[in-house]
């Protein structure tokens, strides 16, 4: 197989948003790291310095990206993590933000304005053989009659 080319640039700066994380989460009024995320952050640094890529397998990623797919997301989880700090802490408290989905909720199907369609039924002549009256004795039977048929 032949040796990956990453570029050094988006090695430097995975490694860099890894451990500015880190720093992030451990330092004061951060909410720390548990043992799986540190032990990531050392694993994925360590593969980052020595071949520029934290992935080998090509089905985990793009090849020309630093890391795959699922450590990106994990790096991502980190960074958000990292922003959060612990109750109580002294410092600089950061400011709650406002979640807004870029999706808006749709209203319920009942309460929707039904759309202005137009009935066929409107538009069409009136029939030329109207239902005639059925007597009860016709009303049973089995066989009728259908008006507008074949004539002979």
């Amino acid at each position: 197989m032949a040796k990956r080319e990453v570029d050094k640039r988006k090695t430097r700066k995975a490694l860099r948003k890894l451990r500015l994380a880190a720093e992030r989460a451990e330092g004061e009024g951060g909410p720390g790291l548990t043992n799986w995320e540190k032990d990531f952050v050392e694993g994925v640094s360590k593969r980052l310095e020595t071949y520029g890529s934290a992935f080998r397998d090509p089905g985990k990623g793009r090849l020309e990206e630093a890391l795959s797919q699922a450590q990106e997301h994990v790096t991502r989880v980190l960074d958000k993590k990292s922003r959060k700090t612990k109750a109580g802490a002294t410092g600089d408290v950061a400011k709650p933000r406002l979640q807004r989905s870029t999706l808006k909720r749709k209203a319920p199907l009942g309460s929707r304005p039904k759309p202005r369609v137009r009935d066929v039924n409107d538009d069409m002549a009136p029939e030329k053989y109207p239902d005639p009256a059925l007597t009860p004795a016709e009303k049973r039977a089995a066989l009728r009659i259908i008006p507008g048929g074949k004539r002979r």
